[in-house]
């Protein structure tokens, strides 16, 4: 399985794609991560910080952009913990963990990375959620999600080194709907461990341990079988992938999840109660 890889100076960066009445920030743990009545998805207990800024030590530097992605497997979770286990329920809340990319050159942390990824997707660093349903008629693989409702967009910046929790207006869910992750522009929400740093030939710092981090965290995105591997040239130029990577933004509308990621976490979370 492949993850789409970057080379920006002397870091790597690898790019994978609410209507909000109150926003507050601080740790959106896991006290009452699931009960008869209320579940917390995306909860485990294998915590990580996301890549990049500072305080990401020797990891690369990566970002989300132009994708609408969801967690499938985690290191200390149990099953696909981003699935509504409830007949019928509601999503109150939700959250993302977010670094704070440097936004100057340094001898340290090499190339700024602010203004990188502003440059490649745009800017402000925009994300909400979407709630998907998985279409099973027509062809099975690689699956189909159809965009049944989706929060309002929250602007991120100003909470980069952060974990921000937002109460939303309730969006409906039933058992099997899936929640995920829009990021129209891109979002420093991504963990990839140190032991699957590439060098330029594409080999792993330590790949027995990466091998392990990818066997138990994987994710789906919303490109195009085919179109997995994004990435840019010496000049940063993106590749044909890149340039076609869009999120899934249109209710009702019906997109191919063709690429299934291995190695890293988008870091979000989801509160699901019961009605």
């Amino acid at each position: 399985m492949s993850r789409p890889v970057f080379r920006l100076g002397a870091l790597t960066a690898a790019i994978l794609g609410l209507f909000a009445c109150l926003a507050f920030v601080g740790v959106f743990g896991q006290a009452d991560g699931k009960s008869n009545r209320r579940v917390l998805l995306g909860a485990t207990k294998n915590k990580v910080t996301p890549n990049c800024g500072t305080r990401a030590t020797s990891r690369a530097c990566i970002a989300e952009g132009k994708v609408t992605g969801f967690q499938v497997l985690q290191r200390g979770a149990n099953g696909r913990n981003f699935v509504v286990p409830f007949n019928r329920g509601k999503v109150v809340a939700w959250s993302i963990q977010l670094s704070n990319p440097t936004r100057k050159a340094s001898r340290r942390y090499g190339a700024a990375q602010r203004p990188y990824f502003n440059r490649l997707f745009g800017s402000p660093s925009r994300a909400r959620i979407s709630i998907l349903r998985q279409v099973n008629n027509g062809p099975k693989f690689p699956p189909r999600y159809r965009l049944i409702r989706a929060s309002g967009t929250q602007t991120l910046n100003s909470y980069f080194g952060t974990e921000v929790k937002f109460a939303i207006r309730p969006l409906n869910v039933i058992r099997g709907d899936i929640v995920a992750l829009t990021i129209p522009t891109w979002a420093p929400a991504f963990w990839v461990p140190r032991a699957c740093n590439q060098d330029a030939t594409g080999n792993y710092a330590v790949p027995a341990t990466c091998a392990r981090a990818q066997r138990f965290n994987t994710w789906r995105g919303s490109r195009a079988p085919g179109k997995c591997i994004i990435k840019t040239d010496a000049f940063d130029r993106p590749n044909e992938a890149l340039q076609k990577s869009r999120p899934q933004q249109k209710v009702n509308s019906t997109k191919r999840y063709g690429c299934y990621y291995d190695g890293g976490r988008l870091l979000y979370k989801a509160t699901v109660v019961a009605r």
